[in-house]
């Protein structure tokens, strides 16, 4: 008889973590300290309306309403929700998203996260 190895190894939540980020229907943004995205996965694309090459390196708030003041909210407090407004790159019409910014730690450095979902389906 085979034993399953334990799901609390690193490896494997480190797998299972990755695969639910990948596979996610809601967002999920990485950007650095000078605002930059480094990371999304594929519905965040979808939501803003581009590719992951497209939106890698792009100013974090710079296709929103009120952006510029939502991020530096989330800077000052290392934490912030609220209602945006994105102009989608690929042309399909503006969305309404609920978001939510937090600080964390990748691959052992500070980042900043964000969790996008539109309020109603396009």
């Amino acid at each position: 008889m085979t034993t399953s190895p334990s799901l609390a190894q690193p490896e494997i939540q480190s797998e299972l973590l990755s695969e639910a980020l990948r596979s996610a229907s809601v967002g999920f943004l990485v950007w650095d300290e000078h605002r930059r995205y480094v990371a999304a996965n594929a519905a965040a694309c979808d939501i803003l309306g581009t590719s992951l090459d497209e939106l890698l390196g792009q100013e974090v708030g710079a296709h929103t309403i009120e952006g510029e003041e939502a991020v530096d909210a989330a800077l000052a407090t290392g934490f912030a929700t609220g209602k945006a407004v994105v102009q989608r790159l690929d042309g399909r019409a503006p969305i309404e998203v609920f978001y939510a910014t937090f600080t964390t730690k990748t691959a052992g450095m500070p980042f900043m996260a964000t969790v996008l979902a539109p309020l109603q389906q396009s």
